[in-house]
């Protein structure tokens, strides 16, 4: 299976996106300790931010992809609360700040939240009504066929 087939799934899509951040926050940290510069902890909870903000862009797209879309919802929301999580938590490990003491980051993560789900409302809306005017153009056009005496399924 190629590796985009396995980005399609929710879980592993987070899992990438969390390990992505993990990558780039040891990265930064590295070369910042060559830096002089005062360690606020805002880059790091920055980049696990924009990794969960980039898990529902992504996740949402490709739910258009998806074969099952309520099964593909209820692993997405789950896989969007993981990740959440699992970022929070690194993110107060690697800066000895939790969520209360980084200024702004409380609000971001409300919004990212609430843009998700804005986000997936709309793509499976979107998917819901797709669906429902192909079956109805399939109906049809089998309809029609049966009308005029050819075949075409």
């Amino acid at each position: 299976m190629q590796a985009i087939e396995y980005l399609k799934k929710p879980p592993y899509l987070a899992v990438s996106a969390f390990l992505a951040g993990f990558l780039i926050s040891i990265l930064g940290l590295i070369m910042h300790s060559f830096s002089p510069l005062e360690d606020t902890g805002v880059f790091v909870w920055g980049i696990f931010v924009s990794m969960i903000l980039i898990y529902a862009i992504f996740n949402t797209i490709f739910l258009f992809l998806s074969e099952e879309v309520p099964q593909y919802t209820s692993h997405s929301i789950y896989s969007f609360l993981g990740l959440g999580v699992a970022c929070v938590l690194t993110s107060w490990m690697f800066t000895g700040q939790s969520l209360y003491q980084v200024e702004g980051f409380r609000s971001v993560l409300s919004v990212l939240g609430i843009g998700y789900t804005i986000f997936l409302g709309i793509g499976f809306s979107i998917r819901r009504i797709v669906d429902v005017t192909t079956k109805r153009d399939s109906e049809k056009l089998k309809r029609d066929s049966d009308e005029i005496g050819h075949n075409l399924f």
